[in-house]
């Protein structure tokens, strides 16, 4: 600025200079001019140069004074902005003040919490159901209620824990609580996980996919996951999961394969296997042909060499396929359940859907080694089952107002059953509850089961169910606890509605 300031200052004085001196020069050059000739011609070229000069001067200061114009109203613009950054910053810091020397609030806290503990912290997802169950052959009408919240808590972008607490309440007893879910989840990359922990029995897709009530399509499970189950329900142990395309978009596969303490048997008991004896003397056993698997989470002793298997699934059908969307499993389940007696099992399942259908089916087999002079106890079990959506269904002279209510409507249709040597008598309950009518068919060697439902649909996760449950049992077989032979088993027949929502 200084700079400039001079050189105005300077070309200034110049011109002033030059117009003081310049009517002299002139007055001159006319008296040069007149009396010299080309002197005088010389002279006024000289005057015209000087006179150019201070005209390109002239426009030159002003351009500067325009220049200087622009710097002025650019100062004031900055000194306009800094003075608003200023207010802006005393502002920011006197609410950061007052914040700081203020209790935070409820939201400021749980934000703290929440970036200490985990990106989310404790979603809750579950369900909730009432049901109504008529068994005929026990003459019961109950009501039954049934609670599962499950907790999901991310603690990281690998790290996930998810925990299920089930509490139901079945007739004439107060409300049973149970874990059957409590696990680590780390993802491994985007196609392999790590589970440890309880999980889900990974087997075939029934406990993991379809067993929760605002899942299931009918209200209670298929034979062989029922009161006879083939396959323990739940496992303590390790997995390693993931999945891969392998063809068109839509053609996937997945596996799973795991590690636990292995299957437990209610009657799997041993002579001394109380404290302090830290091992089970099987000396003596109570072991019977046809006892249950136990139904809790496995946390046991384990004195042999852990359980262990595999799921393998694939989708053969593009996801453009005009065929629909089908599902082809094969799964294992192997470990030993009484100090080296071995359980050895093995299914194959499917899933089909096209449209308003959906498809599923299952065949289970298990061989399970015996103490000695108990034999052999081997089983089989299986399912298929059927349902349509009636949305878009046009019923001839039914009012179009009812369409509406046709579309939610969903009817079913399933048959199961499973085969065995034998059955243990005084397992048999006959309470009912939720997913359970407490009928005694169930419990037969040769049980077969012929089950009708009708959903109605108010939203995706909330249903409300009715089943009827034809409980058409074969003869054969007998009761291990008792040596009885189970001869014509009498049929039974079973009611019951629910209303499911999951959340």
């Amino acid at each position: 600025m200084r700079r400039w300031l001079a050189r105005v200052g300077a070309l200034t004085a110049a011109a002033v200079l030059i117009a003081a001196t310049a009517p002299i020069i002139m007055a001159d050059d006319l008296t040069v001019t007149r009396g010299a000739g080309d002197g005088g011609v010389a002279r006024e070229r000289e005057i015209r140069d000087i006179k150019s000069e201070i005209h390109r001067l002239e426009q030159r200061v002003d351009q500067l004074e325009n220049e200087n114009g622009q710097l002025k109203k650019s100062n004031a613009e900055l000194k306009q902005n800094a003075d608003k950054l200023q207010t802006s910053t005393t502002q920011q810091l006197s609410e950061i003040q007052s914040r700081a020397s203020a209790p935070p609030s409820p939201a400021d806290f749980m934000d703290a919490m929440n970036r200490f503990l985990g990106r989310y912290r404790f979603t809750l997802v579950g369900g909730a159901a009432g049901s109504y169950i008529y068994d005929r052959k026990s003459n019961t009408n109950t009501f039954a209620l049934d609670l599962e919240p499950i907790i999901l808590w991310q603690l990281s972008d690998k790290l996930l824990f998810e925990g299920t607490i089930e509490a139901n309440l079945p007739a004439g007893s107060s409300a049973d609580y149970q874990l059957p879910v409590a696990d680590f989840q780390y993802f491994l990359n985007d196609y392999a996980e790590l589970v440890m922990g309880i999980f889900d029995q990974p087997f075939g897709d029934w406990y993991e996919d379809q067993s929760p009530f605002w899942v299931n399509r009918f209200i209670t499970a298929p034979l062989p996951y029922n009161v006879g189950s083939l396959i323990p329900p739940t496992e303590v142990g390790l997995q390693l999961r993931g999945g891969f395309q392998w063809g068109e978009m839509g053609q996937v596969a997945d596996y799973t394969i795991w590690s636990g303490n292995g299957p437990g048997y209610t009657n799997a008991t041993c002579g001394s296997n109380t404290p302090p004896s830290p091992l089970p003397d099987c000396s003596t056993t109570t072991a019977l042909v046809g006892d249950t698997l136990v139904s809790d989470n496995n946390i046991r002793l384990n004195t042999h060499s852990p359980g262990f298997g595999g799921r393998f699934r694939v989708y053969p059908l593009p996801a453009d396929s005009n065929f629909g969307r089908l599902e082809l499993g094969a799964s294992t389940f192997d470990g030993k359940w009484l100090d080296g007696f071995w359980l050895t099992s093995w299914g194959v399942d499917f899933n089909y859907f096209r449209d308003n259908l959906q498809a599923r089916g299952e065949w289970i087999q298990t061989y399970r080694q015996m103490p000695q002079g108990l034999g052999a106890d081997n089983r089989q079990g299986w399912y298929v089952q059927a349902g349509y959506f009636l949305t878009g269904l046009q019923v001839p002279l039914l009012p179009s107002e009812l369409d509406q209510y046709i579309d939610r409507l969903e009817p079913l249709i399933r048959y199961s059953g499973i085969n065995q040597r034998a059955t243990v008598l005084g397992n048999v309950i006959t309470t009912p509850g939720i997913g359970f009518t407490g009928s005694p068919a169930l419990y037969a060697p040769h049980a077969r089961e012929v089950a009708v439902g009708l959903d109605y649909w108010f939203a995706p996760s909330i249903v409300w169910q009715n089943e009827l449950d034809l409980e058409l049992p074969r003869a054969g077989g007998f009761y291990s606890d008792t040596g009885q032979a189970v001869g014509a088993y009498p049929n039974d027949r079973a009611f019951v509605s629910q209303f499911a929502v999951g959340f």
